[in-house]
């Protein structure tokens, strides 16, 4: 009687064991179809998103690839007559080496991508800057570098391929001719810099480190160099740039801004220019007058305020020339 008493126990046993199986099996189905349907919809929405990225340009030349971050934003801008079209701001880097021990190709990557990224969200491409400024985005790079210069390319960066615009050996001075090369990093491989004069298919070029990221638009910057100086647009815009000396006249026709390096200036010494930084009208005249004041060589060795260019301001001002 006890075994018979028992039996049924097993056998509800067995149900209820039957019974979490089946329910365990359709948990796990309906996981499987809840799971898929979830990819399906990840999916539509990376098919959407790629839909908004517009891949302009793709050369086989020199693997420039130039691409929009948002459909919503002015494509294939330019500074011509065309009032309804933004005026492009050219933001241009310079490459001079791949990697060395200074600096990594991950590192440029990375570089470069937050850069790119912090223009972008400063621009009129993002409506919440409140910038009326489009952007185009360049790569000024040295030849010993042009292995690594599809990183910069694949990201949107235009490619301009350049040789150091002096040889050192057409230096006249002494000093300079045999003391260029020793300069941080790249001694006059540095020089390419200055082919941010040349990109004149812009009313601006702005020359940055690779290392910068802008976090606010500069649109008074601009305003103040493209508007006249007697509008009442203009003058707003120059009330608003921050001087070093408040009291100097701004020029009608502003050519240039600069800015010091204020984070590195030695204790005791006066900040030297930021080295590279520089926004500017593109010229060149302009261009061509760096390069003849860099062969001419007239450069006074030493840190005291006799030295440097012309024996007039502080050597540092040596980098500047180098790197803007």
């Amino acid at each position: 009687m006890a075994r018979l008493n028992q039996q049924p126990i097993r056998l509800s046993q067995q149900r209820q064991s039957t019974q979490s199986k089946v329910s365990l099996r359709r948990f796990i189905i309906f996981l499987f179809v809840g799971l898929v349907l979830l990819l399906l919809w990840l999916d539509h929405l990376i098919i959407a998103a790629n839909d908004k990225v517009t891949a302009v340009r793709s050369s086989s030349h020199n693997h420039t690839i130039i691409v929009d971050e948002d459909s919503s934003a002015p494509n294939n801008q330019s500074n011509n007559s065309n009032n309804d079209k933004p005026i492009q701001i050219a933001y241009a880097i310079s490459l001079i080496r791949c990697s060395d021990f200074q600096s990594s190709t991950s590192g440029l990557l990375d570089a470069a991508t937050i850069l790119r990224h912090s223009i972008h969200e400063t621009s009129i491409r993002n409506p919440k800057s409140g910038s009326k400024y489009d952007y185009k985005l360049y790569a000024i790079v040295h030849m010993k570098a042009k292995d690594c210069s599809h990183i910069l390319s694949d990201l949107g960066y235009e490619v301009i391929l350049k040789d150091s615009p002096v040889n050192i050996a057409d230096i006249k001075g002494e000093y300079l001719r045999k003391n260029v090369h020793k300069e941080w990093c790249c001694g006059a491989d540095e020089f390419i810099k200055l082919y941010a004069y040349t990109i004149n298919q812009h009313k601006i070029v702005v020359h940055t480190d690779i290392d910068f990221m802008y976090y606010q638009p500069m649109d008074d910057v601009y305003d103040a160099m493209l508007l006249p100086s007697d509008s009442a647009e203009g003058k707003m815009a120059r009330r608003k740039i921050e001087m070093e000396y408040p009291n100097k006249e701004i020029p009608n026709n502003i050519q240039a801004y600069l800015t010091r390096d204020y984070h590195q200036v030695i204790p005791g010494r006066k900040a030297a220019f930021q080295a590279g930084f520089i926004i500017l009208k593109p010229s060149i005249d302009v261009f061509n007058e760096y390069l003849d004041i860099i062969r001419e060589g007239n450069y006074v060795g030493g840190f005291s305020r006799e030295n440097g260019w012309g024996g007039k301001v502080s050597s540092y001002v040596l980098k500047f020339v180098l790197c803007i």
